[in-house]
């Protein structure tokens, strides 16, 4: 039945969307049992890199050779991953595994969407998209409590164990679901863009790797020097690659409209804000428990992630009243209650810093919803799934750049003693939020 393959791509989906968060949930356990504190940002951002190397060049590959053959192939990858990552012992093994993990999410998230388009007719595909959704706010709600649950009951090596049930569970429905002819491009192997696709990628690790610099040594080093003008070139040879291509994994074009630009910068920073507290918050919580105060990993990440999906519920509602300006205000909004969760942090007032945290992840949240509605608005139709899958990369380049920035400004995760030393993280937390302001008003 057609129906049990899209049974299976949802549990596929929900299988990635709720490793992330899951796993920010018990990272702070982790680090304690197999070390590493000073690699603890790439473990996010590895898995970030990994995936928009994946993204653009394996969603045209499936598009030539066949959708099915690559989301089987891509939770192949996602569940040895998981397996490594269940039997890691040290920190550098254990960002391998989340490499793995990163190319099966960057294969398996373009393909599932298209191959919805090919099991249903166009009447039916915008209800059957909108499950994704469901299946991606309930992953949001459900990961903290249930990493912290399993993280301590069972111990955290079990998050990728059970999550290989739910994989082989997916892959199994697929290859049982009623195949359907499969709608494939014309492209032919030498017309992809795999210059631009590397050329990308490389350009995303050496932003990443200059703003890990930055970010752990506080300075503009020797690393940076030789980084920077690295990062320069390679930028410089992907534009002049784009623009010749015929189907380049950026579209030039997009960028000359300004809704669209303000759009991907907003999706960079809005990335870079999201998974930045999601990997800061667990270990902020940590140490507030330790503290005495009634709050855990689960739980403050729990009121964002809430605030978050609510927000993204919320802020699609917006738009249809046609209010030009929402993101600039979603924008100050957020700036403004970044501003007093630093104030409430600070003071170690735990009632205002949960209540501005949900603030923020409402503004969020709909800042997030907002963006996308409007640059597909700016488009014709047939950019629109282009400049979804950019629009995509950008918030994953943010959320690199963002878990880098962010938990470099940390000690050690062994050496944290205090909520104190996480005044620099939501500091540089608020600059953020303040660039996102300026991007709307310039």
């Amino acid at each position: 039945m057609l129906i049990l393959g899209f049974i299976g791509l949802l549990f596929g989906m929900f299988s990635i969307g709720v490793m992330q968060l899951i796993l920010a949930t018990a990272m702070p356990f982790i680090v304690e049992e197999i070390g590493g504190g000073a690699l603890y940002d790439w473990v996010f951002s590895s898995y970030m890199l990994a995936s928009i190397a994946t993204i653009p060049l394996f969603a045209k590959f499936a598009d030539i050779y066949g959708k099915r053959k690559f989301f089987i192939l891509g939770m192949c990858f996602f569940a040895l991953g998981s397996l490594c990552g269940g039997f890691a012992a040290t920190m550098p093994y254990f960002i391998g595994a989340r490499v793995i993990q990163g190319v099966g999410a960057g294969i398996i998230s373009p393909v599932a969407m298209a191959m919805v388009s090919d099991m249903f007719p166009a009447e039916q595909r915008g209800k059957m998209i909108g499950l994704f959704g469901l299946v991606q706010l309930l992953s949001n709600l459900l990961s903290p409590p249930l990493g912290s649950f399993i993280t301590k009951e069972l111990g955290w090596s079990w998050i990728f164990f059970l999550n290989l049930g739910m994989i082989a569970f997916s892959m199994l429905l697929v290859l049982l679901g009623k195949t359907v002819q499969e709608s494939k491009s014309d492209m032919k192997l030498k017309e992809i863009d795999i210059l631009g696709g590397l050329l990308f990628g490389g350009f995303c690790l050496l932003a990443v790797t200059l703003a890990n610099a930055l970010s752990h040594q506080g300075r503009f080093g020797v690393l940076g020097a030789a980084l920077l003008p690295a990062l320069i070139f390679t930028g410089t040879m992907l534009v002049l690659n784009e623009r010749k291509q015929k189907n380049p994994i950026i579209k030039m074009e997009f960028l000359k409209t300004q809704i669209i630009r303000r759009s991907l910068i907003s999706a960079v920073l809005s990335g870079a804000i999201m998974y930045g507290l999601a990997a800061l918050l667990p270990l902020c919580g940590v140490m507030l428990s330790r503290q005495g105060f009634p709050l855990d990993e689960s739980k403050t990440l729990l009121f964002f992630m809430v605030s978050l999906t609510s927000g993204l519920l919320g802020g699609s509602r917006l738009n249809k009243l046609q209010l030009g300006q929402v993101p600039r205000y979603l924008w100050l909004i957020l700036s403004v209650s970044s501003v007093f969760l630093l104030y409430s942090l600070y003071t170690v007032k735990i009632v205002p810093f949960c209540l501005f945290l949900i603030l923020m992840g409402l503004s969020a949240g709909g800042i997030m919803a907002t963006f996308l509605i409007n640059s597909q608005n700016a488009v014709e139709s047939e950019d629109r799934t282009v400049l979804s899958g950019l629009v995509q990369l950008g918030r994953y380049f943010g959320a690199s750049i963002g878990v880098t920035l962010l938990i470099g400004m940390l000690p050690e995760v062994s050496l944290i003693s205090g909520v104190g030393e996480f005044i620099g993280a939501f500091g540089l937390l608020v600059l953020l939020c303040l660039a996102g302001v300026l991007n709307e008003i310039l």
